[in-house]
C-alpha cells in the first residue's frame, strides 16, 4: 500500500520538506520492508535520521520514508511491530535528532542499535561507497546490520538504563555548561589579544554573561539534582574520594550514568582515558588515549590535579610516575583513569570510598 502525501493540516510530512511535495509520506519500492519470505528470514533495516526526514531501508532491498515527527516516528514504530520479528535495527547518532525514534524503538521492545560512527565509517569505506545520500545511507545502515561480526567488529557494551526525567535535564544542563565553557576560552583568549577599548569593554560584557549563565546553570544542576533521593546518594558517595568535587559529581552523574553498571575498563573507555598501544615490527610509539567523552574528560582533568597533589593513594602513584621520567600530562592521565575506576567502583558497591581497598 501507498500512502499519499500528507498537508500541514494532519499529515506525517513536513510542509517545507521537498520530498514530501513530490512522493508519497511513506515509499514502499523493491520488497515489502514488513515482510520476508519466510519467517526463518532475518530481518535487518536500517534508518537514517535527519531533522526533518527518516528514511527506512530493508537490507534486501525495500525502502519507506517517514517525518522525523511524534506522529509519524508513533506510526513507523507500530508498523515494525506488527510485522515479523525483526533481527536489528541499526540507527547512526545525529547530533540527538535520533533520540526520539530511539525512544520509541526501545519502549517497544525492538532491537535497534545506535551504530559506532567511526566504525560504520570504516565499513562505508570498507565496499567502497562514495555516494551519500538519505537513501543510500539507511540502505548502508542495513547492510551494515546485516554484516556478521567479524565485519561490524565487537558489539559495544550497552547498558540499559531506566528512564529518568532528573538525569536527562542534568545530561542538557551538563552539556550547555560545557559550550559555555568554550565559549569563555575563546572569549578570553580573543580579550587577551584586543587593544581597542570598545571591543574589550563588549568582550568583558559578553564574558561575565557568559559566566553568569554558567552559574546559573550550576545552581539548576543541584536543584534537580535534589529532586532525586538516588542521584543524590551517588553524588555523597562519590565526593568522598578525595580529589572528586561537587561539580566533578555533578559532571559524572549526568554524563556518564553507565558508571557503576560497568566493568572498569569500559568505564575509562567512556570517558576515554584508556590508552591504547601502538606497536609495528620494531617501532613502539607511546600510547595515546583516544574517543570517548571529551566533555567530562575536560572537568576531570582539574579533579585529576587536585587529587595528585591531596588523595593519600594517588598522590604518591603520581609522584611515582614522574620519578619514572613520565611527562605531567601523562601522568595525570593516569591519575584521572583511576579516579574513573574509583568513581566505578563506589557506584557499584555502594559503599564510600576506602582508599587502597577499592584499587
Amino acid at each position: 500500500m501507498v500512502e499519499k502525501a500528507g498537508h500541514p493540516d494532519g499529515s506525517k510530512c513536513w510542509p517545507h520538506d521537498r520530498r514530501s511535495r513530490r512522493r508519497p509520506c511513506l515509499v514502499e519500492q523493491g520488497r515489502d520492508i514488513m515482510t520476508a519470505s519466510s519467517s526463518s528470514d532475518n530481518i535487518f533495516i536500517g534508518i537514517d535520521v535527519g531533522g526533518a526526514s527518516l528514511d527506512v531501508a530493508w537490507h534486501r532491498g525495500g525502502r519507506a520514508h517517514y517525518a522525523n515527527r511524534p506522529d509519524a516516528i508513533a506510526e513507523l514504530v507500530q508498523r515494525l511491530g506488527a510485522g515479523p520479528q525483526l533481527t536489528r535495527i541499526a540507527v547512526e547518532p545525529t547530533g540527538g535528532y535520533e533520540k526520539p525514534l530511539v525512544k520509541a524503538l526501545r519502549q517497544a521492545g525492538l532491537p535497534v542499535e545506535i551504530v559506532h560512527t567511526s566504525r560504520f565509517a570504516a565499513y562505508r569505506t570498507l565496499i567502497g561507497q562514495n555516494a551519500k545520500s538519505d537513501t543510500s545511507d539507511a540502505r548502508l545502515l542495513a547492510a551494515y546490520a546485516a554484516s556478521p561480526d567479524e565485519i561490524r567488529g565487537r558489539k559495544p557494551d550497552h547498558v540499559e538504563l531506566e528512564e529518568n526525567p532528573v538525569r536527562e535535564a542534568l545530561h542538557e544542563c551538563a552539556s550547555r555548561r560545557d559550550q559555555l565553557k568554550q565559549m569563555i576560552h575563546a572569549e578570553s583568549c580573543r580579550l587577551a589579544t584586543t587593544r581597542l577599548a570598545e571591543i574589550r569593554q563588549a568582550i568583558e560584557q559578553h564574558l561575565d554573561m557568559l559566566r553568569a549563565e554558567d552559574k546559573s546553570l550550576q545552581q539548576r544542576m543541584q536543584t534537580l539534582l535534589r529532586q532525586s533521593a538516588d542521584l543524590v546518594a551517588a553524588q555523597r558517595l562519590l565526593t568522598t574520594i578525595k580529589g572528586i568535587g561537587v561539580t566533578s559529581a555533578m559532571t559524572l552523574i549526568a554524563m556518564v550514568p553507565e558508571l557503576g553498571r560497568v566493568d572498569n575498563k569500559a568505564a575509562a573507555a567512556l570517558v576515554g582515558v584508556a590508552p591504547f598501544v601502538r606497536q609495528s615490527g620494531t617501532m613502539t610509539a607511546p600510547a595515546r588515549i583516544r574517543g570517548g567523552r571529551a566533555a567530562v574528560r575536560h572537568i576531570l582533568y582539574m579533579a585529576a590535579v587536585t587529587a595528585s597533589r591531596h588523595n593519600k593513594i594517588l598522590r604518591p602513584f603520581y609522584e611515582r610516575l614522574i620519578a619514572d621520567g613520565k611527562p605531567v600530562k601523562v601522568a595525570l592521565i593516569a591519575v584521572l583513569r583511576r579516579l574513573v575506576v574509583f568513581a566505578n567502583a563506589v557506584l557499584r558497591s555502594g559503599q564510600p570510598w576506602k582508599g587502597a581497598s577499592l584499587t
